[in-house]
């Protein structure tokens, strides 16, 4: 970006940084790679705060060297210089309308360019004893409906149905095994439940279910939002 420049209090963050390395008995001993990383770290924080595109392709562009260069360094400025304002759960949800369904293999697909909330999104995922489809594609996420739904719904404090919604729920089945199935999801396992419907149920019981789940805050807004795409 040829127009590129740091505002006046960036450059003394990054001139303060600097001297804290270089001038408390330790001068000489940063490693090229994390000066790097630190002058990066400004920059995207730069892009950050001020709307601008930070895509691997375009700083690659910026800055003259490869995606996979730049998806480094995003990785090691998220480790040593962790961004205040990125909350992994929020930018996940702001994704998911972009979202692909694919209804013969009951599949989820979400492109994730930013590498750290591909990472984070995956260990929450193999934290919960669920797992993904591995791409080869690195900015593909790709899970079971089921996984993607339950992944959603863990976005917030657990369900809790009361009186009510255990009665609109029921009253969506139209037989006994339906009932069953909807019974499961509030009262035993929900994961459980919620699989048996993908797999068996009609796409619009598994619509009408969520819809009537009582889900909150950031769960309410996901699940909404892949309503959208499943329907």
């Amino acid at each position: 970006m040829n127009d590129f420049e740091l505002k006046n209090e960036e450059k003394v963050l990054l001139a303060d940084q600097i001297a804290l390395r270089y001038y408390n008995h330790n001068f000489g001993t940063m490693l090229k790679a994390d000066i790097d990383t630190l002058i990066f770290s400004v920059y995207i924080e730069h892009c950050l705060n001020n709307g601008l595109p930070y895509d691997d392709y375009t700083l690659s562009i910026q800055l003259g060297i490869t995606e996979a260069k730049v998806r480094t360094l995003k990785e090691r400025k998220q480790l040593q210089y962790p961004y205040k304002g990125y909350n992994w759960k929020k930018e996940f949800v702001r994704l998911i309308p972009n979202a692909k369904y694919n209804d013969v293999k009951k599949l989820v697909q979400l492109n994730i360019g930013d590498v750290n909330l591909l990472k984070d999104v995956r260990n929450f995922v193999y934290n919960q004893g669920w797992y993904d489809e591995f791409q080869l594609n690195p900015k593909l996420f790709q899970c079971r409906l089921d996984f993607f739904i339950s992944l959603c719904s863990k976005l917030e404090d657990a369900v809790e149905f009361d009186n009510n919604a255990h009665k609109a729920l029921l009253a969506l089945g139209k037989n006994e095994k339906e009932k069953s199935v909807i019974e499961s999801i509030v009262k035993s396992s929900f994961q459980d439940g919620i699989k048996e419907l993908v797999i068996n149920g009609s796409k619009a019981l598994l619509v009408e279910v969520l819809r009537t789940i009582p889900f909150s805050g950031l769960a309410a807004t996901a699940i909404n939002a892949l309503i959208s795409i499943i329907i």
